[in-house]
């Protein structure tokens, strides 16, 4: 793990910026502030969980805690709130985020194995999959602990990370949520594991012996995050593998960059990066507003910190955050999207316990949703 990083601490935060490639000047990467009094939350309002977030095309930022998505306006004041439990109020772990070119509002609830389209004031649309019930990696119609979602404006295809349970994009119509198609790592037939050895979790224990890894993985672990670029990729954060996989809307595999070595047996491999290990290296992705969306910014919810690399061939530009409560830092950053203003917005989980600033009590971090300040 990284050190506490305390330049994240209300000043502004300057990220690294790399050189060239082939001679050419880069652009710097951006820098951010917090704004650490953004959400003005009402007298009966307390996050929980903050495990779904986005920033719409008007600039109002909807968020996901304790089964209740929300509205807040540009300022950041709440405009609503509602119940996305379902009619029945059975639906469990609402999670992810993503409002359509429609205004319709598509979120997953995770445990109830259910992707779920709302309207705008949170009547249920379309509901995908069936509750309760799960099929594996290459059932066409039920899902398996399903995460984020984009939907792409140009033909209402809605791209899921499908997920915590199973092992792959899947692909619905929009309208209909009629199956389309799927696919796993490197655009290839996703497997499952034998029964009892899912290992999706993200943090099973590794043995001091297991052998050093050839190669990559051939399989997601925990695909997470989902988000797809104006260029036509889908950009899919393979939560436990810590690494971003790239491809075509028809599952071609692109390219892959591997953020960190997970803490073990992977840090002596030779295709790892020379970095500091960690387990759940990417959360979730989103891109600067420019026109070509020319930086991807990364949760890292191990770590704690917001990572940015340059789209073009996505190396590693720089990161801010670090594991604590003060403005900036963050506590297992879970999900992330940027307003039209190139503005940053992170969902934050429950994190680890820290040292609060202040008072010096061990508290949790996470639980908290925050905006960093696109700095001009």
């Amino acid at each position: 793990m990284l050190p506490l990083m305390s330049r994240a601490l209300c000043a502004a935060i300057i990220l690294a910026v790399t050189a060239g490639v082939s001679g050419q000047q880069s652009p710097a990467a951006p820098s951010f502030k917090p704004e650490p009094d953004f959400f003005k939350l009402p007298a009966d309002f307390k996050w929980g969980q903050v495990i779904g977030i986005f920033a719409d095309s008007r600039g109002h930022v909807w968020t996901s805690s304790s089964g209740r998505i929300a509205e807040w306006d540009p300022q950041g004041k709440m405009v609503q709130s509602w119940d996305a439990r379902g009619p029945d109020g059975k639906w469990s772990t609402i999670h992810g985020l993503f409002v359509d070119h429609n205004g319709f509002v598509w979120t997953n609830a995770r445990e109830s194995n259910l992707t779920v389209k709302f309207s705008r004031d949170g009547k249920p649309l379309l509901v995908i999959g069936k509750f309760d019930q799960t099929g594996g990696s290459n059932d066409t119609t039920l899902m398996g602990r399903p995460s984020e979602i984009w939907v792409d404006p140009a033909d209402n295809e809605v791209f899921v990370a499908d997920g915590y349970g199973n092992r792959r994009i899947i692909v619905f119509d929009g309208a209909s949520g009629k199956y389309l198609r799927h696919w796993g790592a490197y655009g290839k037939r996703p497997e499952d594991p034998p029964p009892g050895q899912g290992g999706q979790g993200g943090q099973a224990a590794q043995s001091a012996n297991e052998a050093v890894p050839a190669a990559p993985p051939t399989q997601f672990r925990t695909p997470h995050g989902i988000t797809g670029s104006r260029d036509g990729l889908i950009y899919l954060s393979d939560r436990a593998n810590n690494r971003i996989q790239v491809f075509r809307q028809n599952g071609e595999f692109v390219r892959e960059k591997i953020l960190r070595p997970r803490c073990g047996a992977q840090e002596k491999a030779t295709w790892t990066p020379k970095r500091p290990c960690g387990n759940e290296a990417t959360f979730s992705v989103a891109f600067s507003p420019d026109p070509a969306q020319t930086f991807i910014y990364s949760a890292d919810g191990g770590s704690h910190f917001v990572t940015v690399l340059r789209r073009s061939d996505l190396e590693i530009v720089g990161e801010f955050g670090g594991p604590g409560v003060g403005p900036g830092q963050l506590g297992r950053p879970h999900n992330l999207s940027v307003d039209p203003s190139g503005n940053i917005f992170v969902a934050e989980a429950g994190g680890p316990e820290v040292k609060h600033p202040a008072t010096g009590a061990t508290v949790q971090a996470g639980y908290r949703a925050q905006k960093f300040a696109l700095v001009k």
